[in-house]
């Protein structure tokens, strides 16, 4: 029997139970059968920011010893990662961008051929959300998939959005023939 590929959710909402988690746990139910899936609740990791020591250019890892230590192998193993965040103040969580930051040592390449794509909730205007997904799924030099736009504000609001709900499927539909490859 083929071993299942390995998907891993990365959510930098503050919230367990908001509108990002809801739209990541669509994705989730519809991988669920497919993939093994692991869902990583960034603001339950004690992460800190990154201090520009550049020890990690010499090293090739962070020289930060915190809950990343542990991410960075689950971002190895992984196939598939997706990233989740609310919009706040025009751009992603801090908590997000604190992890993303943190990975920087890896964009020469470790995570290559890997496939990565986003869901992003935002009231009206997802201001830089999107490049930020963009340029990190970039220089991680993953192959991308197009993200998920939400627009919520209230708790349930993205469930109404039929746009996100439809592109949800489409996200889906996409990571699943991966495992046809």
């Amino acid at each position: 029997m083929m071993e299942k590929k390995k998907v891993i959710m990365i959510i930098g909402s503050p919230r367990k139970d908001g509108n990002t988690v809801f739209l990541t746990n669509q994705l989730t139910d519809s991988l669920k059968d497919n993939f093994e899936i692991e869902t990583i609740f960034l603001p339950d990791h004690n992460i800190s920011p990154c201090k520009e020591c550049y020890s990690c250019m010499q090293k090739d890892e962070c020289s930060i010893k915190d809950d990343m230590q542990g991410l960075y192998q689950k971002l190895k193993d992984s196939q598939v990662i997706i990233l989740s965040s609310p919009i706040f103040m025009g751009g992603i969580t801090s908590t997000l961008k604190a992890f993303m930051e943190r990975t920087w040592h890896l964009r020469k390449g470790q995570l290559r051929d890997k496939t990565g794509s986003f869901i992003i909730i935002g009231r009206r205007d997802i201001g830089s959300g999107v490049n930020e997904m963009e340029e990190y799924l970039s220089r991680l030099q993953v192959n991308k998939i197009a993200g998920v736009l939400g627009f919520g504000f209230n708790k349930g609001d993205v469930s109404k959005d039929s746009e996100a709900m439809k592109n949800i499927k489409r996200l889906s539909s996409q990571i699943k023939n991966l495992n046809r490859k």
